[in-house]
């Protein structure tokens, strides 16, 4: 675990929180670097993940549930940053949903073109 500054005031920066959750992906360094909004749904599924696990004798589900927090943490470490992210996905969303064209690349298109850079690689 890493030293953290011990100003009362410190808000840690989007980049220390990434590089924070890069060091320790327990579930408490992970619940520390949610937003405060967060922190009721994550103790819920982690209980819940718990209680399965226990319930269980598999961990599978613990650990998927630290996982997906831990991927919500790093992309909420930049409150900005995440709420343009899910505008654009909610916008594409509505558009998707009302049949109008998207942009972006068909997973045909991504196929082919892998396929087809291995071909060429002699794979």
């Amino acid at each position: 675990m890493t030293a953290q500054p011990h100003e009362p005031h410190h808000r840690r920066t989007p980049a220390e929180i990434r590089a924070s959750l890069r060091e320790d992906r327990s579930p408490r360094a992970i619940r520390a670097a949610l937003p405060v909004e967060a922190l009721d749904a994550f103790d819920r599924e982690y209980r819940e993940a718990l209680r399965s696990a226990a319930d269980e004798l598999d961990l599978t589900p613990l650990h998927e549930c630290v996982e997906s927090w831990w991927r919500q943490a790093v992309l909420k470490a930049d409150p900005l940053a995440y709420a343009v992210m899910t505008e654009q996905a909610q916008e594409i969303q509505r558009r998707a949903e009302a049949g109008e064209p998207i942009g972006g690349v068909t997973w045909d298109d991504v196929f082919e073109a892998r396929l087809r850079r291995r071909i060429e690689a002699g794979e």
